[in-house]
């Protein structure tokens, strides 16, 4: 990828976590510039001003080959904490979504074809455990 095409990258998912956010009720989300973490093309964790207390990171949203999510900012104002949290919660879902069942207080997909979607999520979610666990992604960040 080329500075170009990482750029249209941004670009493309900072609007669609934008339009993400809105949908999930944060009116006029204050999204960074540029990702906080990116493995481009397949992943980034970006930076969203509160909204109580401007200047300072109220949450984390996450958008790539996956399901765009977010989460709240836990005090480490660090993306690899939030990836944490993340892997966390989605660990979480894939309990309840091989069985067919929605996880409480969240929805993914439109509730159908759950098991299948669990075990998606799962590779996902692997993915995800062993980028946070490499050091040499984090050295910068």
């Amino acid at each position: 990828m080329d500075d170009l095409e990482l750029e249209r990258w941004v670009e493309e998912v900072r609007e669609n976590i934008c339009l993400y956010l809105e949908g999930q009720g944060i009116k006029k989300p204050n999204v960074a510039e540029w990702p906080a973490f990116e493995v481009s093309p397949y992943f980034s964790i970006w930076a969203i001003e509160s909204q109580k207390t401007p200047g300072q990171i109220g949450w984390w949203a996450f958008s790539g080959d996956c399901p765009s999510d977010y989460v709240s900012e836990d005090g480490s104002c660090h993306p690899r904490a939030a990836l944490k949290t993340l892997i966390k919660n989605w660990e979480g879902y894939i309990l309840y979504m091989r069985q067919g069942i929605q996880p409480p207080q969240t929805s993914i997909g439109k509730g159908e074809n759950l098991e299948e979607l669990a075990e998606l999520l799962d590779s996902r979610v692997a993915t995800l455990r062993s980028w946070e666990k490499d050091e040499s992604l984090w050295n910068e960040n």
